[in-house]
């Protein structure tokens, strides 16, 4: 399909009406600064309306924009000062937030630890022994226990007073945090001079080791205790349960087993390990026997 070119004649008319219109505006610009007399316009009328245009809308529209312009000129030196205040107000409001998170992990954290030895107290042991039951109910993986209980400690704090009894019993719990150095291994009081040490994914045999660590730094250690019918040094007698906890199982077991442990210690003549053999022990009867006759001395 051919496009017929467009006429000389049309494309004439079309640049005479361009011409006119830009002659027109020309004029009446020139006319409303007054460069052209209005004997000499062009186009007279037209010119005319221009001028009443530009009369009642000009002065209306600068009116407009000087009111405007005041408006946010006054808004902006009303919502600077505004915006500071703001700001400020802002940033203290963040820092009592920081300080009342900060406030509120101290109390956690008292509330959850001994005020005396730093380590976890009763209620907290409690608590994460209750998380931990579950953790390795769920994974099927062994959770052990030591009961540590000083040796004499009454003794102790007979000969060389309560303040003293007090520094022993910070040296000890020194001893099992820096025995006890596994991310998930938890240093408890218990109560009294009883102290626990709570293993996840800790068997028979490997809660045996950690305890025959702790008597051997607590030896190097060698806490001073003339009085002691034991040893001259500071000793501890300690219990050991572990077992493979099961969903509904009762998980305060646990603990009774190592404190049948720490009994059988203590019986036995105090400064070594004991393990009572029953219910969900983990490791065959065989390992059990020799470790509580490794433990025992016999």
């Amino acid at each position: 399909m051919q496009i017929k070119p467009k006429s000389p004649l049309s494309s004439w008319t079309s640049l005479t009406a361009c011409a006119l219109a830009v002659a027109l505006l020309l004029d009446a610009a020139l006319s409303l600064n007054g460069l052209v007399p209005d004997q000499a316009a062009l186009f007279p009328s037209a010119v005319a309306s221009l001028e009443a245009v530009a009369t009642n809308v000009l002065p209306t529209g600068m009116a407009l924009a000087g009111f405007a312009s005041g408006i946010v000129l006054a808004m902006a030196v009303i919502m600077l000062p505004m915006h500071q205040i703001y700001r400020s107000r802002e940033a203290r409001l963040l820092q009592e937030r920081e300080r009342l998170a900060a406030q509120n992990a101290r109390l956690v954290h008292q509330a959850a630890s001994d005020g005396l030895l730093g380590i976890a107290n009763r209620r907290e042991f409690e608590r994460v022994l209750k998380l931990e039951w579950r953790r390795a109910a769920r994974e099927r993986q062994p959770l052990s226990l030591l009961m540590i209980d000083i040796d004499c400690f009454k003794r102790f704090n007979d000969t060389y007073g309560h303040q003293a009894g007090d520094t022993c019993l910070r040296g000890v719990a020194d001893v099992l945090r820096s025995a006890a150095a596994r991310p998930g291994d938890m240093v408890a009081r218990y109560g009294g001079e009883e102290m626990v040490v709570l293993m996840p994914h800790t068997s028979m045999e490997g809660a045996m080791r950690m305890a025959e660590r702790i008597h051997a730094m607590l030896a190097e250690r060698a806490l001073s205790f003339a009085a002691s019918p034991v040893a001259q040094h500071v000793t501890v007698s300690i219990g050991v349960s572990s077992m493979l906890p099961v969903r509904n199982g009762n998980r305060s077991v646990l603990v009774q087993q190592a404190d049948e442990g720490l009994y059988a210690a203590k019986e036995a003549g105090r400064n070594r390990t004991a393990v009572v053999p029953n219910l969900r022990l983990i490791g065959h009867d065989e390992e059990l026997r020799t470790w509580t006759h490794r433990a025992q001395g016999t």
